[in-house]
């Protein structure tokens, strides 16, 4: 466990969104927190989220740098975009080393588009699910057995029923207490068969069978007492196994807890766990054999409260008027370094309820387990015993493990397939000569100019077979890179040099997910109806009601070569001239070389082209059939079209179904790549002499606009703002704690929320919300 907790740190990710429901064309803004274990990550330095919709088609990607632990980003969601929700993931690749499960998702609801069903969700069938606590149902001993009810959308569902055995023997009524989840105990014998006759809120019965009991094995109950939790193991009283048993309890890769129990005079032991000096968070119990063999397993939560930093949210200056002036004043009583966000927001859009996930409950709790849990934050809201009691059920019924026992005992280490990155990477790679011929102590020298035309040299140091690589770079959109060899000048003349960034580009198309948004419910009626008028009053300020739109008079003077006929007659021929085509032009926007490969960037461009990004080759599909790919006019494959750097790339040509027939002979239309000739890799005149390549960089930042009605009482545009305050940067220090923000209200807003999250450089959290009213 050493080794791991050394070697493999896991890590976990929050996204802190502007809100929680968008309309179609909204901007989603987003600040990122990593954290391993209970404290800031100092690993990876690259963060990725991606935008799907209800197909589990990706939309959209970032990828962002992480600087102190936190990332900032930005999704336009696309005006056309059909659906009730969008569904974000969020990763490091380091994560995806292990358990996937933990990556962070969340959905969001999308009110106003074509499809918005959210009020009319179609029925779900409510299914239920048996948890013996250890693991195991064992006979002859008392196990304590937790259940939980919810339908296809993960939503809680209370019920009541009644538990019978194989002879059809009712035994006794059971009924769920919180959020769809109860317990009950149960004395099996070993020829047991049990099972649950149940009803739902809709008096619906359904059956359940119970798991299996076991002849053997070991029961183990935990009770959760705040400073300590207490455990007991139980053997069968017949059964020889088991009679020495080992207990450990860790937390955040760490052994907090190991004791040998010695159950060969006594069927039953126990002990307790001293919890008031451990940090809040999840604690596991586990049980091997003397072979370090798992039997039973079981988390609880520890909360010690200690995980908050202390901080005042109030408003000086309060106007709920159309433009109104408000201020929002800070204050915070760390004198650590603190990183913080503030989201200012029509509430009757956000639709945030008081039990909601925010870092608090999403690092601390959600983070670290399966499965979906409802208002986590209900359980961090005071410490009273009931609240206790539900927290644990919600331990009882959502799996956990970060460890696979079995090849932890063996001493097996994670394959790592992801290597923890340094930010971007500048990894050239040289093709058409043998690697001998280039010398080991060869290196690139490379003039660098990011999109801001800021300028620097870097030496890019030889690695292995014909590779250059140098790590630790930031920048964003395109940069340029003009190089040169250092000791052999005429190589470039020689062999074609590819250069990449080191980022991940293996996003995946996800399975379909529920139409509807997991987390509608009765309670949320209200909210949509408030949301969907809002937005209407947006359309109709907006005047997008109007079915006809007059356009002014144009003269044509006279006809002028698009830059696209100029590139189609230079680099088509043939068959491939002319004809009824799309023609993207890569050579005279440069601002597309930020996609993975030129088909992620045909993604979503072409009408009817379904394109799958798996790694490592993509599917295409048109209309039913598959594509075929050209590149130089010569049939190629897809793999290796998707491995050229779109930057090298200066047209894609595409012909539909039906209308490539004479070029690919057949009915899935033809994609056909050019590469850029000779003429058009020249470097930059500003740099003669040498070499030329763009390497795509991180997406860009972009800076909210909140207006001024102070400098500008009355511009002429509509304010139809609902997102009426967003600052990622609230950065705070010993000697800043103090803060003044002013905001403007919109035209249609009549309620305000504040948010505020943020943690400080120990790990500690903020998290405060206010409403205008």
């Amino acid at each position: 466990m050493k080794v791991y907790a050394a070697k493999f740190p896991q890590e976990k990710v929050y996204l802190q969104f502007d809100k929680k429901a968008y309309s179609p064309g909204e901007r989603i803004w987003y600040k990122a927190y990593l954290f391993s274990g209970f404290d800031p990550s100092p690993y990876s330095k690259n963060l990725y989220t991606e935008l799907y919709d209800a197909y589990g088609n990706l939309i959209l990607r970032n990828t962002s740098p992480l600087v102190e632990s936190t990332s900032v980003g930005s999704f336009d969601l696309p005006t056309s975009f059909e659906g009730t929700r969008i569904h974000i993931k969020s990763y490091t690749t380091w994560m995806l080393n292990f358990d996937t499960t933990f990556v962070y998702t969340k959905d969001l609801r999308v009110i106003g588009s074509s499809q918005d069903s959210a009020t009319h969700a179609p029925a779900s069938p409510v299914s239920m699910h048996f948890f013996p606590e250890g693991g195991d149902l064992v006979a002859g001993l008392e196990n304590n057995i937790a259940f939980k009810a919810d339908d296809g959308f993960g939503l809680p569902r209370k019920v009541s029923g009644i538990l019978y055995d194989q002879s059809g023997k009712a035994l006794f009524n059971f009924n769920s207490t919180h959020n769809g989840m109860g317990k009950f105990l149960l004395i099996p014998e070993k020829q047991d068969v049990f099972y649950a006759v149940w009803k739902d809120e809709k008096g619906t019965e359904h059956r359940t069978d119970l798991p299996a009991v076991h002849t053997s094995g070991i029961a183990l109950r935990v009770l959760n007492m705040h400073d300590k939790v207490v455990f007991s193991v139980a053997r069968p009283a017949e059964s020889t196994a088991n009679t020495q048993v080992v207990v450990i309890a860790h937390m955040n890769q760490q052994m907090i807890y190991r004791a040998v129990v010695n159950l060969k005079d006594i069927s039953m032991s126990g002990g307790s766990i001293p919890t008031q000096d451990l940090p809040t968070g999840v604690l596991q119990v586990t049980v091997f054999d003397m072979n370090q063999m798992p039997l039973a397993e079981r988390i609880c939560f520890v909360n010690n409260h200690e995980y908050g930093f202390e901080g005042t949210l109030t408003v000086s200056a309060k106007s709920l008027q159309k433009r109104g002036r408000n201020v929002v004043d800070i204050s915070l009583m760390d004198t650590s370094k603190s990183n913080l966000a503030l989201a200012i927001t029509d509430a009757e859009v956000d639709g945030n309820r008081p039990g909601d996930d925010n870092i608090i409950s999403g690092l601390l709790l959600t983070g670290d387990l399966h499965g979906y849990v409802k208002d986590p934050y209900y359980y961090f809201m005071n410490n009273s015993d009931s609240l206790t009691q539900q927290l644990d059920l919600v331990m009882l019924t959502h799996g956990w493990r970060r460890f696979k026992w079995t090849d932890l005992a063996q001493g097996k280490e994670p394959v790592i397939k992801y290597p923890i990155a340094n930010y971007l990477s500048l990894n050239a790679e040289v093709l058409g000569v043998v690697s001998s011929k280039i010398a080991k102590d060869e290196s690139l020298n490379v003039i660098f100019q990011d999109k801001d035309s800021a300028t620097n040299m870097l030496t890019v140091p030889y690695v292995n077979n014909g590779r250059f690589s140098i790590s630790g770079l930031i920048f964003y959109d395109t940069a340029k890179a003009y190089y040169q060899f250092n000791t052999n000048r005429n190589l470039s003349n020689e062999a074609a040099v590819i250069f990449k960034n080191g980022l991940y580009t293996g996003a995946k198309k996800l399975k379909p997910f529920n139409m509807t948004m997991p987390v509608w419910s009765p309670d949320d009626s209200s909210l949509i109806r408030k949301s969907q008028q809002v937005f209407v009053e947006i359309a109709r300020i907006h005047g997008q009601d109007k079915k006809v739109q007059n356009l002014a008079e144009v003269t044509v003077r006279r006809r002028v070569k698009s830059d696209k006929e100029k590139l189609d007659e230079e680099y088509a021929s043939g068959l491939f001239s002319g004809g009824n085509a799309t023609i993207f032009d890569l050579l005279n926007n440069a601002g597309q070389y930020g996609a993975m490969d030129i088909f992620t960037y045909l993604q979503g461009r072409v009408a009817g082209l379904q394109v799958t990004v798996n790694e490592p080759t993509p599917s295409l599909s048109w209309r039913g059939s598959t594509p075929v790919v050209y590149l130089n006019e010569m049939q190629a494959d897809v793999t290796q079209v998707k491995n050229i750097n779109v930057s090298d790339i200066a047209m894609v040509k595409v012909f539909s179904p039906g209308s490539a027939g004479a070029v690919s002979g057949g009915g899935g239309g033809v994609i056909a790549v050019y590469m850029k000739k000779g003429h058009d890799k020249k470097a930059d005149p500003s740099i003669k002499g040498l070499e030329m390549a763009r390497i795509p960089g991180y997406n860009a930042t972009r800076e909210f606009y909140s207006p001024d009605y102070l400098i500008n009482p009355e511009p002429e545009a509509d304010d139809i703002r609902t997102t009426l305050y967003w600052n990622p940067y609230v950065l705070g220090s010993s000697k800043e704690r103090k803060f003044s923000f002013t905001f403007y209200n919109s035209d249609v807003t009549h309620h305000i929320r504040i948010i505020l999250e943020g943690i400080d450089e120990n790990g500690k959290m903020i998290h405060i919300e206010k409403m205008i009213e």
